[in-house]
């Protein structure tokens, strides 16, 4: 399995869960990188190498992943999956967006996403609709 191969695998089943799912390809490696519901459940980074040690990604796949699940930086942890471990992936990124949910109530979740939608990073991450698996 590849890294577009599980891209194509997540997004779907992401979307089937009402996750609003963005997604850019790196052009330098080749690293995709899933953001939801306008980066307020946080993002998924595939990849087949370890990434950059400035860089921290709330959710990782990584393949041939061997190492810790959780490892906390400051505030964020960041947690890791391999590639056959998307069941888990998919189960930790909807407690992230439940907690979020509790934590600011459905109204000010959408408003909020509403507000990060503006966000320039969205003209890089395109918005993926449907069954599209590009």
């Amino acid at each position: 399995m590849n890294g577009k191969e599980v891209a194509s695998a997540l997004i779907p089943k992401l979307i089937k869960k009402d996750f609003i799912v963005h997604r850019y390809n790196s052009y330098t490696t080749s690293s995709i990188y899933l953001k939801l519901d306008y980066g307020l459940s946080c993002g998924i980074r595939i990849a087949d190498h370890p990434g950059k040690k400035k860089y921290h990604y709330r959710f990782n796949v990584i393949k041939d992943y061997k190492g810790d699940k959780a490892i906390s930086n400051g505030r964020l942890i960041s947690y890791f999956f391999n590639y056959y471990e998307l069941n888990k992936v998919l189960e930790a990124v909807q407690k992230e967006k439940n907690a979020k949910i509790a934590k600011y109530g459905i109204n000010n979740y959408k408003k909020y996403m509403k507000e990060q939608a503006q966000d320039d990073l969205y003209i890089r991450f395109k918005k993926v609709e449907g069954d599209n698996k590009e």
